[in-house]
């Protein structure tokens, strides 16, 4: 079956949505009575992280159900007003790197916290939405989330199915880990060029390094 290419998107396919949470986030929080200011800089630091995650780092004593009161109008406005249209692009080299795949017959899975609808847009919107055979989104703000949801997804995913490699790109090391655990070769990507600890077997600053596994 030629081999896997397991993909997260936001920090990895994508470029902007910092400002794009940065946005949200100083939507949400005078909702809520709060009258900070998130920077782009704390966004960046927190990038990859779940909305619930955010918002108690802004509101760090508020309880849960605050927490998802915040996390729901979050949702509302990102989608609903198509926040990120207005700042996220596709990360450079992605559609080439993705076609490229595609074109030696090898498989283009898409796994992200995101829900279904906002992965839609996201897509959508960074113009990569016919880039992918197959897509998981793990609706991670909702929450009865669960940690181990993309892990089920994977394992269930490659029963019956008999791949010679399975690469994973992502910019988190949870998403890494999850790769070792399944044989994977696995590439951390980390655009802005900042050296990072990791179990990746790669750590890079350009997709189409990926490439060497086609």
């Amino acid at each position: 079956m030629g081999n896997l290419f397991d993909w997260d998107f936001h920090g990895v396919l994508e470029t902007g949505n910092e400002y794009a949470v940065q946005e949200v986030v100083n939507r949400v929080l005078p909702l809520f009575g709060i009258t900070r200011k998130a920077t782009v800089e704390e966004c960046l630091m927190m990038y990859g992280k779940k909305w619930a995650d955010y918002y108690k780092f802004y509101n760090p004593k508020a309880d849960e159900e605050t927490i998802h009161k915040m996390v729901e109008k979050a949702v509302e406005i990102s989608v609903g007003e198509k926040i990120a249209s207005k700042h996220m692009k596709a990360a450079e080299y992605a559609r080439y790197v993705l076609w490229k795949i595609e074109e030696y017959n090898h498989t283009n899975l898409l796994m992200s916290n995101s829900s279904e609808e906002a992965l839609d847009y996201f897509l959508e919107s960074v113009k990569l939405q016919d880039c992918f055979d197959f897509i998981f989104a793990a609706d991670g703000h909702r929450k009865e989330y669960n940690v181990d949801s993309k892990a089920r997804y994977l394992e269930g995913f490659l029963k019956n199915k008999k791949f010679d490699k399975i690469i994973v790109i992502d910019d988190m090391e949870e998403g890494i880990e999850r790769g070792l655990k399944f044989g994977a070769i696995t590439y951390r990507y980390h655009r802005n060029g900042a050296k990072v600890e990791s179990k990746a077997h790669y750590v890079i600053t350009d997709l189409r390094e990926v490439l060497r596994e086609i």
